[in-house]
């Protein structure tokens, strides 16, 4: 890449026009930020994951704000170790139970299946290219296909649900939960229910809708509804913001995050779990699969050349579980402590399988 940028800077030099050469250093510059934002330089081997430590290095690496998952100089390997710690987090916590996980999965999919079946679905959408880097075959995935695609992929796995399985579970139901939002909404319309949100002015809600005019809008308030919207601009965009610390071993530790800060598509799809008639426990396991599939999206490159572009989230766990406790438990704060709770049984976990 430095020579990349030399061989611009020279042909810049040797007499292209200013504008040109700034386009081709601007291309440059959005070419390396791209990469360094799918973790192209940060990319861990297999030895490095294996000896993966949890350290608290928040004032050693300068970590503070949702701005270092678009990593500076000297961070991009830290920010991805943090993004690895929460797969292996989520992972732990999939694998505590077995038996659980899979029930709960199984009953998710079935009863997604039964609802499929009743309801016809729309047409394709910004998130049907969600499951585009499991199957090469094609760019988007209707409702029916993804839910075909989960199916066969347990067959072929004798119905274990492996990582892959479970990652296909959380795109689909991301799929699902924008092709059905209208009948979503009419079940909730129907049965006289307010459709849960965030808890108003906390970080997540405030984070959650930063580009959103949707902030100013919801309010219905002025000016007090414009000052929300500048506020979660503001908290976005202030490089030293710590809502992405948490408190992991009575030291600081930074929990990876997006700039949005929170999930909106996590709080549609347990709408739709609410829907389909799901009990909270297979709430918080569809919200897993969902903070999984989001994950390996991150850290998988080809996620952004097969389907990537057109469906960007890429939610850390801290966003998931915001959304996931805001939605269950009405409480989006509470996630910091489940997220603490999942690094350190992960941790003790790990450490114990080294002692052996």
């Amino acid at each position: 890449m430095i020579k990349l940028f030399l061989l611009f800077l020279m042909a810049w030099l040797r007499g292209i026009p200013g504008a040109g050469g700034l386009l081709l250093l601007g291309l440059y510059l959005f070419y390396m930020l791209r990469y360094r934002y799918r973790g192209y330089y940060g990319r861990l081997s297999e030895s490095e994951k294996a000896t993966l430590r949890l350290q608290s290095d928040v004032d050693k690496h300068d970590m503070r704000s949702q701005w270092d998952v678009i990593p500076w100089p000297g961070t991009s390997k830290h920010v991805i170790r943090k993004w690895t710690w929460d797969r292996i987090a989520l992972d732990t916590t999939l694998k505590k139970s077995v038996v659980k996980t899979a029930t709960s999965l199984t009953n998710a999919l079935q009863k997604l299946n039964t609802y499929a079946s009743q309801h016809s679905s729309s047409g394709h959408h910004p998130y049907s290219g969600t499951l585009a880097v499991f199957d090469s075959s094609q760019m988007r995935h209707t409702p029916t296909q993804a839910l075909s695609l989960v199916s066969s992929t347990l067959v072929k796995s004798s119905n274990v649900w492996t990582d892959q399985a479970i990652c296909m579970l959380g795109g689909t139901f991301v799929i699902c939960a924008e092709s059905y939002k209208k009948d979503i909404k009419k079940h909730f319309d129907d049965n006289k229910k307010k459709e849960p949100r965030m808890a108003s002015g906390t970080d997540a809600e405030l984070s959650r809708f930063t580009w959103k005019i949707g902030q100013f809008a919801t309010t219905l308030r002025f000016p007090t509804g414009l000052a929300d919207f500048l506020h979660s601009v503001l908290r976005r965009i202030n490089p030293w913001d710590q809502h992405a610390v948490v408190k992991y071993r009575e030291e600081d530790y930074y929990a990876p995050t997006t700039m949005f800060g929170a999930s909106a598509t996590i709080m549609k799809v347990l709408k739709l779990c609410e829907a389909i008639g799901l009990d909270d426990e297979d709430k918080m396991f569809v919200g897993y699969s969902v903070a999984l599939h989001w994950i390996d999206k991150y850290l998988n490159d080809d996620s952004w050349v097969r389907g990537g572009v057109l469906t960007p989230d890429r939610h850390s766990l801290i966003e998931a579980l915001q959304g996931m406790y805001a939605y269950i438990q009405n409480d989006p704060t509470a996630a910091a402590g489940a997220l603490v709770k999942m690094y350190q049984e992960a941790d003790e976990a790990r450490l114990a399988d080294k002692r052996r």
